[in-house]
């Protein structure tokens, strides 16, 4: 008797598959979900960068009125430096005059005392001098510029030391010894002024007297020395005379004729 073997089945690998029933609407709900899930999350984007924007706007207002008040600050601490820095520049140029005007008033002064000085070793050599020399004197020589460069003033000082009872007369000749294109000449001062002649300049005084005039130098003449004369007449007649170098000066006083 022949036995059937039953047929073997095998199981299949692949997943088994179930059959659901399909719903109309069901994809279009989950579109509808995913739309609004992007909705709200878009909206919490963009209230999220609406409140950053604000914020930001809020900070950027606060930060430009403190700059505001910060610019403001600065503009009266620049007009306050600049109403010191005027008071300083004022003060400045005040004490600067006031230095000038005291150093001008102390050179004004000190030229007083020397003149002062001067005038008073100059009365003292005429009554009291300190040498044995007496009588007529020639005192100095002074020679100043003027606004023509070839053009001087001259004035010789005339005195008469320690014997003053009587007075002297006489005449003034002035010579001035130079060179001119490398020969020694000497030029005669009426040659050299139009108010000098032959005769000299006169004097009569009992203390001391000033000869002065004008004298103008020819073109190409370098003066290196002055001579000056004094001739006395009377019965103590003498001759005086004395070399001088050519110096411009400065004038310091005025002595008038006594």
């Amino acid at each position: 008797m022949k036995i059937q073997r039953k047929p073997i089945v095998q199981e299949s690998s692949q997943t088994p598959m179930v059959l659901v029933r399909h719903r109309k609407g069901h994809k279009v709900k989950r579109l509808a979900e995913v739309a609004i899930v992007i909705l709200i999350v878009a909206s919490i984007f963009a209230g999220a960068g609406y409140w950053a924007g604000i914020r930001h706007h809020l900070q950027a207002i606060a930060e430009n009125q403190e700059l505001k008040e910060q610019l403001q600050l600065l503009k009266s601490q620049h007009v306050e430096l600049r109403e010191m820095a005027a008071v300083d520049r004022h003060g400045s140029v005040l004490e600067k005059k006031a230095t000038e005007h005291v150093r001008q008033d102390n050179v004004l002064l000190q030229n007083k005392v020397a003149e002062l000085q001067e005038a008073v070793s100059f009365y003292k050599g005429i009554m009291a001098p300190l040498r044995n020399d007496k009588g007529l004197r020639i005192e100095k020589l002074s020679v100043q510029r003027t606004a023509d460069s070839a053009r001087y003033r001259y004035k010789v000082v005339l005195t008469q030391v320690a014997n003053n009872s009587s007075y002297v007369t006489g005449s003034l000749h002035i010579r001035v010894l130079g060179t001119s294109k490398g020969e020694q000449k000497a030029l005669s001062l009426e040659v050299l002024s139009e108010s000098a002649n032959k005769d000299g300049a006169k004097f009569k005084f009992r203390y001391f007297q000033d000869l002065s005039g004008e004298l103008t130098l020819p073109v190409g003449f370098v003066p290196d020395q002055v001579e000056v004369v004094a001739q006395s007449r009377g019965k103590k007649a003498m001759r005086l005379e004395r070399l001088f170098g050519w110096k411009i000066e400065e004038i310091a006083s005025d002595v008038g004729q006594r």
